[in-house]
């Protein structure tokens, strides 16, 4: 690493938007979108949930609603100029007009951290103004009247902001890892690079003005008014002249390939690495396509100039800004990487916010599932568009599975709610807004049909176009179509935490013909979260014919008694997931055993998949193992038999486990499960096959797997071939991540070499944590020369690298990491790297002391 690039380090580090390392599964079809974008969104998974609405000391209410707009922001012109990308600064020149709303307008505050303010003025005036960490406050002497349109000017240099806008330096040890400049916003960052009014409940038009050095690509939100280049220099316009919020600001900049997608309409292109461009097509090709259908479901044509996909350095998922949508630098697949999946569900994820979150924005951040909920939800239209009934459902159902495992009736806070101590925590709450938002309306859907759903969707996205809403603004669309009340709907879903826990009961009584159903919501139930109220379909299929009853539950207790034509064969609860919930149903064994393999929907067959998973029996053996092997089911499907299969602990559920490996199945997306099931099995039955699956599989995650089966057999009889997979090129760099952990696992020393080879600057940045966490764990073999590394990647100017080596640095407790690691405590610009290596510090003298303790008890 260069002197410079070691200063440029200390003085800011870029920060990341994103998920340390890719897996497999993160990329594939299986995500929805929301998965990945959510982690995009986000820069740590340990933030506080327990934010309280009061202070307790003081009595102050902490909660947080949207700020005063004093003044209604109309435009802002941004001129920077960029004299060299590695220097991480620019000066600029901000253009804001405004007019008071309601009174005269004697001072305003606006948003603005870390800029350097040389001057403000008005009318060629100077503006009294005042500038602490946080703001920048003007006085205005007479102050402003009402209604009146204002300009200000302000002059300031950014110089090496620590968020907001991120600068990827070039390095001289890395001459193809260019320079690139990406900004981020959300939640209420981009107050680090612009003064603004940084928060959802203020729309502007933005007109950016960028002077770069040439040779360099720029990207901005709307149409490119203009590029002037004289060989030396070029100035790029843009000019997004429909209003926004200023978190979706973007600005781009680096050396890209660019390739045009075709559409009749709206012009779209993507942006990508050198050298990918012939990867676009396969990865990015049916956006228009998306484009088409949700012009079509949400009503509203698509509202702006171009629709662009950039992939950028140093990020991580995706992120909506108007008309041009950051994506992670690996975001482009390879022939190999689509065996394993595609990336539609974070495209249609991200083109959904075009509508959802851009066109329309949520007004506080407590309102964020109407961004969030409602992109999910766009994934999950995409997956019915292109795969029909069953992509819908399986959709859905993961969104479900992710709701159910965390949101819990009676603890944490609900999904709408202003309390936070940061905006960030309301993208990770257990209530989440991305499945439990996407959840909800699918709810809304069955509830009143297809018609009247999309009709109140149609009202809505056209009544509330180009402004900011709140929950209510979508339920009071929902009411005027459908002419029902929904507030209790929106009151137990929206404003309460937790989801129904039910637990059925199903029995039939041969002599009466009556089928008999008991329906127990067993959560928590009080004043405050009181018994929920739906109605739970329960299909019933009888030799004659097909019955659906819908059974309205209201309290915590409910019977319900049918008489049937004749003994039922499945008795399905819920099979098109009307009711989010978690569920447990008792009923014969027969029965599920039908449902897998007749259930009315897919949802339905995976629920009874999953309920044979303690059948360990010959029966349940072979019903499991046909469907896996079946290439014409869904791999959905044959993943979920996989799993209940691999928890039988029966020799023959083993055998049978071992024989499907050995034989193998076509599909990438089964067969990586299936060697990733190898581990239940006994080493010297599996070894030789994982490895030449390792060495041999056309499918990346399958050779992943296969890697970590060697890893938890400790297969050192295979370590050179482990060690010669670290240099294998895969998607992600996947194949070598697993074979790095793998080395790591196996105390293998020359995976020190290879971290330190791999944990290198210009490497794959979502990939060079797990190379760093491996000269770590094998710090052992040279300590000296593992701090030393480390030690310098304190500096490094990607914020996964500096997290990756605080964290090892710590776990080996050398003394020499003290000293930097508080300097970093006590005086990095960012708040969340001081808090980290706070942390790092504690668990650097915890390692210090076992170590002591350790010695102490070895000692002669």
């Amino acid at each position: 690493m260069s002197d410079r690039m070691m200063r440029q380090g200390l003085l800011r580090l870029s920060a990341i938007v994103g998920i340390a390392a890719l897996c497999p599964a993160a990329m594939a079809d299986d995500l929805g979108g929301s998965e990945a974008c959510l982690a995009g969104k986000l820069q740590r998974a340990d933030w506080v949930q327990s934010s309280k609405a009061l202070d307790e000391a003081t009595g102050r209410d902490l909660r947080h609603f949207p700020p005063d707009r004093v003044v209604d922001y109309l435009h802002m012109k941004l001129q920077m100029r960029f004299d060299d990308l590695d220097d991480m600064r620019f000066t600029a020149t901000e253009t804001l007009r405004f007019e008071p709303i309601g009174t005269a307008a004697w001072a305003i505050t606006l948003d603005a951290v870390g800029l350097d303010i040389t001057a403000v003025t008005l009318d060629n005036s100077a503006v009294e103004h005042y500038q602490d960490d946080e703001t920048l406050t003007l006085r205005f002497d007479p102050p402003l009247p009402p209604g009146q349109p204002q300009e200000i000017v302000i002059e300031y240099v950014c110089d090496h902001p620590y968020t907001g806008l991120f600068f990827t330096p070039s390095s001289p040890q890395a001459p193809h890892y260019t320079a690139q400049v990406h900004s981020h916003g959300q939640p209420e960052t981009n107050r680090h690079w612009f003064v603004s009014h940084d928060f959802p409940n203020e729309r502007m038009t933005t007109e950016l003005i960028v002077d770069v050095p040439s040779g360099l690509e720029v990207s901005s939100n709307g149409r490119l008014v203009s590029r002037r280049d004289d060989g030396r220099r070029a100035v790029w316009h843009y000019l997004q002249d429909k209003p926004h919020v200023s978190y979706l600001v973007s600005l781009i900049i680096g050396q890209f390939e660019i390739v045009e997608i075709p559409h009749s309409r709206v012009p779209m292109q993507v942006w990508v690495p050198q050298g990918k461009a012939d990867q676009v097509m396969q990865t990015y090709g049916r956006t228009g396509e998306m484009i088409d259908l949700f012009e079509k479901r949400l009503g509203v044509p698509y509202p702006w100039d171009r629709y662009d996909q950039l992939l950028t350095k140093n990020f991580g998922g995706g992120m909506e800004n108007t008309s041009v949508t950051t994506m992670y630098s690996t975001a482009v697949l390879d022939e190999t990487a689509l065996l394993d999946g595609d990336i539609q569900g974070l495209i249609s994820h991200e083109l959904c916010h075009q509508w959802t979150g851009d066109l329309i924005t949520c007004k506080s951040w407590a309102h964020l599932w109407l961004n969030e909920g409602w992109a999910t939800y766009g994934a999950a239209l995409w997956f019915e568009h292109r795969d029909g009934e069953d992509g819908y459902l399986d959709a859905m159902r993961r969104n479900f599975r992710r709701v159910t495992a965390r949101d819990k009736a009676g603890q944490g806070l609900p999904m709408v709610s202003p309390v936070y101590e940061h905006p960030r925590e309301t993208f990770r709450r257990a209530a989440n807004p991305y499945p439990k938002g996407a959840s909800i309306l699918h709810m809304l859907r069955r509830m009143l049909g297809e018609e009247l759903f999309f009709q109140g969707v149609h009202l809505y996205m056209n009544r509330h176009a180009l402004g900011v809403v709140e929950t209510n603004d979508f339920r009071y669309a929902m009411e005027e179509v459908s002419g029902l009340g929904l507030e209790w709907f929106f009151e137990q879903w929206c404003y309460r935490p937790g989801v129904p826990e039910l637990s059925v009961d199903v029995r039939y009584d041969g002599k009466s013909r009556e089928l008999l159903v008991d329906i127990e919501q067993t959560q928590h139930i009080d004043e405050q979260a009181p018994a929920y109220r739906f109605t739970l379909p329960i299909f019933v299929r009888t030799d004659n014919e097909d019955h659906t009853f819908d059974i309205e539950v209201q309290q915590q207790q409910t019977s319900y008694r049918a008489v049937l034509d004749s003994p039922p064969t499945i008795v399905a609860v819920d099979p098109y997931l009307h009711v989010l919930k978690k569920l447990t149903v008792q009923k014969p064994q027969a029965m599920w055993t039908t449902q897998a393999i007749e259930g009315p929907s897919i949802a339905a067959r995976h629920a009874a998949l999953q309920a044979l998973e303690d059948v360990d029996s010959p029966e349940t053996i072979e019903l499991l193992s046909s469907i896996i092997r079946d290439e014409s089911q869904r791999h959905t499907l044959r993943n979920t038999a996989l799993d209940s299969l691999a928890k039988y602990g029966s020799a023959q559920a083993k055998a049978q486990l071992l024989a499907i490996a050995n034989d193998g199945v076509a599909e990438a997306r089964v067969r990586s499960s299936i060697v990733g099931k190898l581990t239940k099995l006994e080493k010297d039955d599996v070894v030789e096959l994982l490895a030449n699956i390792a060495a041999n599989d056309p499918s990346y995650a399958t050779r992943v797997a296969a890697i970590d089966g060697l890893a938890h057999h400790e297969a050192a009889e295979h370590a050179d071939l482990i060690a010669e997979l670290a240099d294998f090129p895969s998607q992600h760099d996947q194949v070598r991540q697993a074979a790095l952990r793998a080395l790591a696992k196996l105390d293998d020393a020359r995976g020190l070499d290879l971290g330190m080879k791999y944990a290198a600057y210009g490497y794959v940045d979502r990939a060079r944590p797990t190379a760093i966490e491996t000269i770590g764990k094998l710090a052992e073999h040279d300590q000296d020369t593992a701090v030393e590394y480390l030690l310098q990647l304190l500096h490094d100017p990607e914020r996964r690298a500096v997290r990756a080596a605080g964290a090892a640095l710590a776990s080996i407790g050398d003394e020499r990491a003290k000293s930097p690691l508080q300097a970093m405590a006590e005086s990095n610009p960012d708040p969340q790297l001081r808090e980290s290596a706070e942390k790092w510090l504690k668990e650097l003298e915890e390692a210090q002391q076992a170590t002591y303790t350790e010695n102490e008890t070895f000692a002669p």
